[in-house]
């Protein structure tokens, strides 16, 4: 049976992972024969000029283990897995996210495959910083595809819509 599509498992643990290492902790937790999950999403992202998609976790260094009966026998080589800096607790009792609450995650997961959390909000102002328009302020309106984005100038006292590509700009 694939440990993926159980309906709804007992519950799960929820284990911290050193900063940036949750696909080393996953890595190293899969090979001790731990079930885990991590929830991610799609997000634009600024670097070195240029606008770039990621994929990052929805909740960054933390990471979820099915509290399953190898997850029992086993939880004492959770804290000093590579990756892991902690198996959170309330006083000696990891704590349990109910496995409905995981399913629930893992549905809304998979209804925004695809979908990118862009890097300019709506509403935004922002400053166009090559081109035509170089020096000009606009407000960010929506996408328009993968690489350009629909803003308005105020040209004249009117507000025109104007397509430029997502690099050609900057936040205020």
């Amino acid at each position: 049976m694939n440990k993926n599509l159980r309906i709804i498992p007992h519950g799960w643990w929820v284990v911290q992972s050193k900063p940036n290492a949750e696909e080393k902790a996953i890595r190293q937790l899969s090979n001790q024969g731990f079930v885990t999950y991590c929830p991610m999403y799609q997000k634009e992202t600024l670097r070195a000029r240029q606008i770039k998609t990621k994929t990052i976790p929805l909740f960054p260094c933390y990471v979820f283990i099915e509290a399953d009966q190898h997850a029992k026998d086993t939880i004492h080589t959770i804290r000093s897995t590579y990756g892991v800096s902690r198996l959170l607790k309330i006083g000696e009792m990891p704590i349990l996210v109910p496995g409905q609450v995981i399913c629930d995650i893992k549905l809304i997961e998979a209804q925004q495959i695809g979908k990118t959390e862009s890097y300019f909000k709506k509403g935004e102002l922002v400053k166009i910083k090559e081109g035509l328009y170089r020096g000009l302020e606009a407000v960010y309106q929506m996408d328009d595809g993968l690489k350009r984005v629909v803003i308005l100038l105020n040209i004249l006292n009117k507000e025109t819509p104007l397509h430029i590509n997502k690099d050609q700009l900057h936040k205020i």
